[in-house]
Order: structure tokens, then sequence, then C-alpha cells
């Protein structure tokens, strides 16, 4: 016990040193008087760390399948007969650029936690069915925390470094993805779309119509496998932003608001999201999405949520990033699905 809380910066520095060099971790809890916990650091090893190497090609193999399948509805839609080289190069254009911006979102949070001496493992590749069976490959990638952050500050890093290196990523591969992308007549769009064989967008990301300026053209322009992998990890994105237990968005808004505040914003997301989505099914019958997201949020919650979060080991910082926040809020609103009007 002691009769003041120990200053910000000395805690961090004593958390950082009893970590490195002793392997303990250091916690300063709230009480009458200030406590501070010190705990062996014993690590364990996810399970699925002992499959990575399987995990891995099976994800690489999923996702070269959905490239393929992508590169095979688009030319079936444009009715042009490409041979197999051609679906196989672009399979792989789509692998190799999905993969770098999932792995650049991990890697953003490996290097922060580096820097913030928290104890990380990863990334771990998840396979998912392909879009042949309906999905789109891989289930992302993870990384496994195994020591709190000492500060807030450090906490709000830990949760936008990697939605923010991912979404760089995603943009410039998108840039990429734009000028690959083939424009067809508006006229013929429109009779492709009426017979079936292609379909239009019903929802998009600010992000991806400010994407698609950089391309003006008064034509229709048919997404390649590269630009829909910008698509998609938007999307992605977006998921990973949401308050929910310790997604990357829970990080941020934890790292500003009390341990009761958050578990009401945690609580009511999934709910908001699905509220969202039946008044958009009354107004404009395209409220799918979000309802779907909301339930998939629901069941985030039910997994990883409704414990809330354990917050930072000093329980007496009250540093705050706001401009992580900010910048939180922007990629927030620039990833959001918008309905396609």
């Amino acid at each position: 016990m002691l009769d003041h809380p120990i200053e910000n910066i000395k805690f961090k520095t004593i958390y950082a040193e009893l970590l490195k060099t002793h392997r303990i971790l250091a916690f300063q809890l709230k009480s009458i008087t200030p406590v501070v916990r010190l705990v062996p650091y014993t690590p364990k090893t996810s399970f699925l760390q002992k499959y990575k190497l399987i995990l891995t090609l099976s994800t690489v193999l999923t996702v070269f399948l959905t490239g393929f399948g992508l590169a095979q509805g688009l030319y079936d839609a444009l009715g042009e007969i490409v041979g197999l080289q051609r679906l196989i190069i672009d399979a792989v254009m789509y692998t190799v650029v999905f993969l770098v911006i999932l792995v650049s979102h991990e890697f953003g949070h490996l290097i922060t936690s580096r820097k913030s001496h928290i104890e990380a493992e990863g990334p771990i590749l998840i396979p998912a069915p392909p879009i042949q069976l309906g999905f789109i490959g891989t289930l992302g990638a993870v990384i496994f925390t195994k020591s709190p952050p000492s500060t807030r500050r450090d906490l709000a890093k830990l949760g936008l470094s990697g939605p923010l290196s991912g979404f760089i990523a995603a943009t410039l591969m998108g840039i990429v993805g734009l000028y690959l992308s083939p424009v067809v007549p508006a006229n013929i769009a429109e009779t492709l779309v009426q017979s079936g064989k292609a379909e239009m967008m019903s929802f998009s990301s600010l992000m991806f119509n400010f994407l698609l300026l950089l391309r003006p053209t008064p034509d229709v322009l048919f997404i390649h496998p590269v630009l829909f992998a910008s698509y998609i990890m938007y999307m992605v994105t977006f998921l990973n932003l949401l308050p929910i237990g310790q997604l990357d968005g829970g990080h941020v808004v934890r790292s500003v608001t009390s341990d009761q505040s958050y578990k009401y914003i945690s609580t009511i997301t999934p709910f908001a999201l699905i509220m969202i989505g039946v008044v958009l099914s009354i107004i404009m019958n395209t409220g799918a999405l979000y309802i779907s997201l909301g339930l998939l949020a629901l069941l985030l919650y039910a997994l990883i949520g409704r414990h809330g979060h354990p917050g930072v080991a000093n329980q007496y910082d009250e540093s705050k990033c706001i401009s992580c926040f900010i910048i939180y809020i922007a990629l927030f609103l620039l990833t959001i699905p918008v309905p396609m009007i």
C-alpha cells in the first residue's frame, strides 16, 4: 500500500523495467489507498500457435480460391473468354494484395506493442470458406497481447495502429486496383445488370467512394479483384473499429472512458446496428447488411465483450491520446458502410 499513487511517467518506467528485466507485471490498483501488486509474468502460448503453418497455408489457399472466383466472375460478366493463366495471375495478385493489407494491420499492432513494452504474439492467419462457398476466404488475422498497456495513451495507440496501418495499405493497393478495373459503357453495363450477369453494389464506404473519384469516367467501372480487396478491407476495418470487448475500437474507446461507461457503449452497439438495419429496410429496403453486422457484433459481444475491458495496468492513469481518438473517429466515418443511392 502507498500513501499516494506513483506518478504516471515513473510508473511506466518501473513497469517496463520490471517486465523486461525481471519478467514481473506491475499493477497500480485504485483502492482507499493506492495498491501496487506485483505478479510473475507467465506467458501462455495460444493453441493456435501450434498450427500456425497449417493455418497460414490454408489461408493462402482459400484467399487464392476467392481471388480466382472473383476474376472468373468479372470476365464472365464482361463476356470475355480468358485462359486459365490469366485467371491464375489475377488470383495471385488478389492473394498478395489481400494478405499484404491484412498483415499490415497486424504488424501495426506488433510495432506499437514493442514500443509500448506490451508482450504480444502473432500474427496468425485464420482461414475461412472461399467465395465459391459464400465467404471471402479468411476470418482475418490475430495477435495475442499477453500483458496490458501501462497507460491509457498506450492503449489507444495499440488499438489505433492496426486499423490505421491496414487502412493506408488498403488505400494504396486500391489505387492500383482502380486502374486494373475495366470500364464499360453505361448502356452495356445496364444490359448486363438486367440480364443478371452483373450486380450493382448496394453498399460502399466514404473512403471507397473517394477512391473512385481518382478515376473519373462517364462509363461504369467493373471492380477488379485487387480493388475488391480494398473494398472488403474497408468493411473489415469498420468492424474492427466497433467498441466491443477488446476489438481495436474497444481499445481506443476504453482509453477515454470509464469501465462502466465502456460497458454501456459496448452493450448497445450491436443493437444500434440492428436498429439502423431495420430503419434502412423500411426506408430503402437495404438494411440486410447492417442487420447482419449487428448480429455479428452481438456474437462478438457474447464471446469477448460481455466481461468488459480490463483497461490498463495503472488504474490511476488519466492520460489521453486525443489525436488517437480524432483519427479513430475519422477512420470510423470513412469506413462505415453507406447505401449506394
